[in-house]
């Protein structure tokens, strides 16, 4: 059972075209993680906590058009020779389906992580942020990272098992696995639940 901290916040890692559409960059390697399940979840979660005035970021990897700022670049790799990810790109754009609205900061990377070099962390403890429900893909790669990295900067960290996705559920799975030492995991539903609870009480409260 997930319990949600005083100041939760929900972080969408890396739904972008190049990661996820049929025709970005990682599917054209063969390597595209499959959105279509994820997607719904990650919108009705959303959705929750815009409605409970919670906060919702955006984590999006994109790279200079030389690729000077990707680590261990090689002009034989896939993704230069295809162009993919490169800032400002169609492939790097997030997802239509998940467009950002306006009050929702998109934070880029060009690392797994989300917090490598980025202003996340800043972002986050300038919003009083202490508890990090993470969403998207890869779950092995970027989700897993990213939350690794929470978990160690003292943040509460929960994994949503089904609003996380990568290119096979083999993968998908050890890396929950994985996960249930740094912060856990939990359903969509779960989460939705936990988040009406501590809305009850703030109400409960305040009356």
């Amino acid at each position: 059972m997930v319990h949600l901290d005083s100041a939760p916040a929900l972080l969408v890692v890396d739904m972008q075209n190049g990661f996820c559409h049929k025709q970005g960059s990682f599917a054209k390697m063969g390597m595209q993680s499959e959105p279509t399940a994820i997607v719904p979840h990650i919108n009705e979660l959303r959705s929750a906590f815009r409605a409970a005035n919670i906060p919702v970021f955006f984590l999006r990897t994109g790279y200079n058009a030389d690729y000077s700022d990707r680590r261990g670049r090689d002009r034989r790799d896939s993704v230069e020779k295809l162009q993919g990810l490169i800032r400002g790109s169609w492939d790097a754009n997030i997802l239509d389906e998940l467009t950002p609205e306006p009050d929702e900061k998109v934070v880029d990377k060009t690392r797994n992580s989300g917090f490598f070099r980025t202003s996340l962390e800043s972002t986050l403890k300038e919003r009083g942020v202490n508890h990090l429900i993470v969403t998207g893909v890869g779950t092995d790669v970027c989700v897993e990272s990213t939350a690794r990295d929470a978990y160690q900067m003292n943040f509460a960290v929960t994994t949503v098992s089904d609003a996380t996705g990568t290119c096979n559920k083999p993968d998908h799975l050890a890396a929950l696995h994985a996960l249930r030492m740094f912060g856990g995991t939990a359903s969509t539903a779960e989460v939705i639940e936990a988040l009406q609870k501590s809305q009850d009480l703030r109400n409960q409260r305040m009356s």
